[in-house]
């Protein structure tokens, strides 16, 4: 049972009752979960303490066709053992044991929620199933290509296509993206990436389930002082509900034999020559649909998204450059190299030198928050913060960090 059979579920009722989820056969915990469960967070990935570790497990048992009894069992085999999930369920912060009535409570109200939450958001069952949903995304797009033409319908698209592969790859829809990591995915600036997330969250083809942040992780040093770690938005790929119509399948297929293109784009196209001080993301969607067979400028367009006279103009562009050749009937792609066509253009080693400066920018940027996190709370009310051994008296100021304009870290670091 996964993904809308779910819908006619009654999660809360089933996990009050404390049976294993029907269609999940009986399985051992991973490997992963099976140490969360006998050592507990021994690398510090849990900020919120034994209780999220605890949750982790049982939603790891949840998953594997457990029952609360089974889970009940084994914490109680390593509730002895400090910082497990078996020493939450018996054990107070401060120690104390809790009463056998209490850590029944504690394990049936975790474990009733964490049904409900598998039940709300099932993993995917497959990465054959999360790529059939892809598909039926990218099936929609690809059959409104005027959604995807003027100045902001090629950073769309290039950002939809690098977040559908970040999917495969993570074999779910919800996974945690930051802006630099879309970036190096596609030619476009972080700036510009940013701004179109923020036009298909309106178009309805993303959702910021959780906003981008700092996690302190870890123990406090001699100094009150923890390390960090950044978070990026968790964004949830959909299918929009309010679609404009369709075009006419006939209006893109090949004139002779009748098929349809294949429209996926490529990695082809990420590459130097496409950048903005290049010949752009626009030449760059045209060399990735142009193949061996001849089109004309003017199907190209219908496919693209794209007037025609812009279509004309970047083909001219490309052509110039050798990649794109003209024919009686139609335009195909030229055979020029692309590493010899960016050299030409001075423009080599621009995503490499891209990819450098964001590690750069990720690292000031985890300094930074980390160190913002730790300056608040009561450490710093109480004067046991002291960086790097200063009096509480004499903290320094912490300075923003200041960056050119056009490489500011945008909101999703």
């Amino acid at each position: 049972m996964s993904g809308q059979a779910w819908l006619a579920f009654d999660a809360a009722a089933w996990g009050r009752s404390g049976r294993a989820l029907p269609g999940r056969p009986r399985r051992d915990l991973s490997k992963r979960m099976a140490g969360l469960l006998t050592r507990g967070d021994t690398e510090g990935h849990f900020t919120h303490g034994r209780s999220a570790v605890a949750m982790s497990v049982t939603l790891a048992a949840v998953g594997s066709g457990w029952s609360r009894d089974e889970l009940r069992q084994a914490l109680a085999e390593i509730s002895h053992v400090t910082g497990t999930p078996g020493d939450w369920m018996v054990r107070d912060p401060r120690g104390r044991r809790r009463s056998v009535g209490d850590q029944d409570h504690r394990v049936a109200y975790m474990w009733r929620n964490a049904v409900v939450r598998w039940c709300n958001r099932p993993p995917a069952a497959d990465l054959p199933q999360t790529m059939v949903e892809i598909a039926a995304m990218r099936e929609a797009a690809d059959a409104r290509p005027f959604l995807w033409g003027g100045q902001g319908g090629a950073s769309d698209r290039a950002v939809l296509e690098a977040l559908w592969e970040i999917c495969a790859r993570a074999g779910r829809l919800d996974p945690t993206a930051s802006i630099r990591q879309i970036a190096e995915r596609t030619t476009v600036t972080p700036s510009t990436v940013d701004r179109a997330i923020g036009r298909l969250i309106k178009t309805g083809w993303l959702r910021v389930d959780e906003p981008a942040g700092v996690d302190l992780i870890g123990e406090e040093d001699e100094h009150g002082r923890r390390q960090g770690r950044l978070r990026a938005r968790r964004l949830h790929l959909l299918l929009p509900t309010a679609l404009p119509a369709a075009v006419d399948p006939g209006t893109l297929a090949d004139p002779d034999s009748g098929e349809l293109p294949v429209t996926r784009w490529s990695s082809q196209a990420v590459h130097d020559v496409f950048t903005w001080r290049g010949m752009g993301r626009v030449a760059g969607r045209l060399y990735d649909t142009l193949d061996g067979t001849p089109v004309p400028s003017g199907l190209l367009a219908a496919r693209v998204g794209y007037t025609a006279p812009t279509v004309r103009k970047h083909l001219r562009r490309l052509a110039a450059a050798g990649l794109a050749w003209r024919s009686a009937r139609g335009w195909t792609r030229g055979v020029a190299a692309l590493d010899a066509v960016a050299t030409r253009l001075g423009v080599d080693g621009t995503l490499a030198g891209r990819a450098q400066r964001y590690a750069e920018q990720r690292a000031g940027a985890l300094a930074w928050f980390v160190e913002h996190a730790n300056r608040r709370g009561w450490r710093v009310e109480r004067g046991q913060y002291r960086p790097q051994g200063t009096p509480p008296a004499r903290v320094p100021r912490l300075p923003l960090p200041v960056q050119p304009p056009e490489t500011r870290i945008p909101l999703g670091v």
